[in-house]
């Protein structure tokens, strides 16, 4: 902590000279330097790790473990300025304006990334682009594609521009959010890879469902409880104090986390019932092949 007060002493006189340009900068540096880790990657895992190709495209797994390490990033960034804000409103970090400008090249590159995903899972061989590619790309991620134009068109520039240099805090908080992205991304690895039946998905997916808990859903009680006391105001007061649209808005976090956490919960129950159900019904000695196992797991889904 006492390290980290230090570096954020030594570039304050830098933050106020920190423009657009250098933003801008910041982006273009995000975006090329997640593309290299992309590439990267994807080379060495062909390389060196054995993955069942038929089951796991590189391509797909490649992007996951990129977005593993932005996680693992925004992590690294969110949690110091979290333990030692003092000055929830007025407490300003350059390491936070750019990190929210790389962010913004690391959901340019991943529009590229789930477009070379496509391409290598849902188009023949051969083609790269073209506008019937496109359309089927953008009609399939219609979704991923509205929020990531979102982010970088209108959230971002609101973060680092219209935001009067103030509410550090809680854009930590957000970041905070992607804690729990590493474990749900290796959790869905090693579903697809059928490793799902071993003490390692165990642990995996219950620090993916804890770490859910406590990042996307008690972060709004910590805020509550958290700007009340440095107010110095008790919970119920400050919490009736505050315009109704606040609340809506935290409730309106909360419920897709919620909805999305009860929904891993249920699919760990499912592949954790998968060994119980193959011991049951195998007779002594008998070996399952993998389609035998897939059918199995599949129907279980369908359940």
């Amino acid at each position: 902590k006492q390290w980290y007060q230090r570096r954020v002493r030594g570039v304050e006189h830098v933050h106020k000279n920190f423009t657009a340009l250098g933003l801008l900068l910041n982006y273009v540096v995000g975006f090329i330097g997640f593309s290299v880790m992309y590439m990267f990657s994807y080379d060495i895992h062909w390389k060196y790790y054995k993955l069942d190709r038929k089951r796991v495209n590189m391509f797909v797994y490649t992007v996951r473990l990129v977005r593993i390490i932005h996680a693992v990033m925004a992590t690294l960034v969110a949690v110091p300025i979290m333990l030692i804000t003092t000055e929830f409103l007025k407490q300003r970090f350059l390491i936070l304006d750019m990190f929210v400008a790389i962010s913004g090249g690391y959901l340019t590159f991943d529009v590229f990334g789930k477009y070379n995903e496509h391409l290598q899972v849902y188009e023949p061989p051969g083609k790269i682009i073209s506008y019937r590619i496109v359309r089927r790309y953008a009609r399939k991620n219609w979704l991923l594609l509205t929020h990531h134009a979102i982010m970088v068109l209108f959230v971002y520039p609101a973060v680092l521009f219209a935001r009067n240099d103030e509410g550090d805090f809680l854009v930590a908080c957000v970041l905070f959010t992607q804690l729990s992205v590493p474990f749900t991304e290796m959790q869905w690895i090693m579903e697809q890879t059928l490793e799902p039946y071993n003490l390692r998905y165990i642990i995996v997916s219950m620090l993916a469902i804890a770490t859910s808990f406590v990042c996307r859903i008690l972060i709004i009680p910590f805020l509550y409880e958290a700007i009340a006391d440095h107010m110095e105001q008790s919970l119920f007061d400050f919490m009736f104090s505050l315009p109704p649209w606040y609340h809506i808005a935290a409730v309106a976090f909360i419920i897709p986390n919620v909805l999305w956490l009860s929904r891993n919960v249920f699919k760990t129950m499912v592949y954790l019932r998968i060994p119980y159900e193959r011991k049951r019904k195998a007779k002594p000695g008998e070996k399952i092949d993998r389609s035998k196992l897939e059918r199995e797991e599949k129907r279980l889904k369908e359940d």
